[in-house]
């Protein structure tokens, strides 16, 4: 089950509300009584005091008797079972930049699936790829006491919320885009350099001597180590590296179809071009035809993220596979694991914290073609 969660920012997209046990009218006025008088009673942070009356933490026994004695002695109605989250269930918040990208839309969904097998509900929020965006959502779902955990996909180097939440315990899990938090933080991600520079040789071995890149945003980490893998296979090959042929934007089909003004330059102009995002390189081929270019015959293009439309454009895209699978699994592993730890004690993990990085498939399609006369020299290599 997938469900939808959305900030003010976010309105206009479809939603599921959230319902939280909080009473009847008659019940409220009754027992005006809140879960932060329970945790204050019982010198206990807010978190702790929920958990456990939940059942979702195991506490030291002293602990547990001031939760429980505080319960009593100020007439605090614990919500029943039924009201509350299923027993045994998790509940996982995953901030994802969009689902117009197909990529962010299929880990979504990878996602979600490996995670009802597993007794965690999935809510999935959109930050627009907006840095404020992005706090605002990580600080909402850090003070809701029914999150147990956070996967978080962002499109930004920072996030002082998201690092609180993290130094405040929450089990966090980045997948994709690295980010500077100060604290270690799991983190799932691939080997964007080894698949850039194997993108980058392919293009080298068809015989291509002026390569372009069209990037992403500057300042990410897949962008930077995307341009590196590409600026040192040209070098190993003994290319140069014109930076002219490089162009950053962002993860759009809008910045790709506008990108030919800058690739056809007379006397400028490359024979292939290294993509660092599929929806980007949709927007390159959609747009070809209008500047007079034929692909792969005026100009071969190899994408990343293997999103599964490539397969059917005309031609199709050859491009470096993301391994979905394998990040929403790893991602799932840590998240499990980091909330089992958590419910046996609510002290901040001691557990070092690991960075798992996966590697890129290079298909071959029809979107990158031999250079005319470099047959002969491809053959001997």
């Amino acid at each position: 089950m997938e469900n939808v969660v959305n900030c003010p920012p976010c309105a206009g997209r479809s939603s599921i509300h959230l319902r939280f046990p909080i009473g009847s009218a008659s019940e409220r006025k009754e027992n005006p009584v809140t879960l932060k008088d329970v945790a204050q009673q019982a010198g206990v942070s807010t978190s702790t005091a929920s958990r456990y009356l939940r059942g979702q933490l195991n506490v030291q026994p002293e602990t547990a008797a001031r939760i429980d004695d505080a319960v009593a002695a100020i007439g605090y109605k614990v919500a029943s079972p039924s009201h509350g989250a299923t027993p045994g269930m998790s509940t996982v918040a995953m901030v994802l930049p969009d689902l117009t990208n197909p990529f962010f839309a299929a880990l979504a969904e990878e996602c979600t699936d490996l995670a009802a097998a597993r007794g965690i509900v999935i809510l999935i929020a959109i930050s627009g790829t907006h840095g404020e965006r992005e706090s605002s959502l990580s600080q909402l779902f850090a003070s809701n006491d029914t999150i147990d955990a956070i996967i978080y996909v962002g499109m930004n180097r920072s996030n002082d919320r998201l690092a609180k939440a993290v130094a405040d315990g929450l089990p966090v899990v980045v997948i994709d885009e690295e980010i500077d938090l100060e604290l270690a933080v799991d983190t799932i991600t691939v080997d964007n350099y080894g698949g850039a520079y194997q993108a980058t040789s392919y293009l080298i071995q068809l015989g291509h001597t002026r390569i372009a890149h069209v990037a992403g945003p500057q300042g990410l980490s897949t962008t930077q180590e995307r341009l590196r893998g590409y600026l040192d296979a040209l070098t190993d090959a003994g290319l140069h590296a014109d930076p002219d042929l490089v162009r950053h934007g962002p993860y759009t089909e809008q910045f790709g179809a506008s990108t030919f003004p800058y690739l056809t330059r007379p006397g400028n102009a490359p024979s292939a071009a290294f993509v660092g995002s599929d929806i980007v390189a949709v927007g390159m081929l959609g747009a070809a035809e209008l500047h007079g270019i034929s692909i792969p015959e005026d100009l071969s293009v190899v994408g990343c993220d293997g999103i599964r439309v490539g397969q059917w454009l005309r031609p199709k895209l050859t491009t470096l596979e993301q391994p979905i699978h394998g990040l929403a699994q790893a991602a799932l592993d840590t998240v499990s694991r980091r909330i089992t730890e958590r419910r046996s004690s609510p002290a901040v993990s001691t557990i070092d914290h690991a960075k798992t990085v996966l590697p890129l498939h290079l298909v071959i399609r029809g979107s990158a073609a031999t250079v005319p006369g470099t047959g002969d020299v491809l053959d001997q290599r």
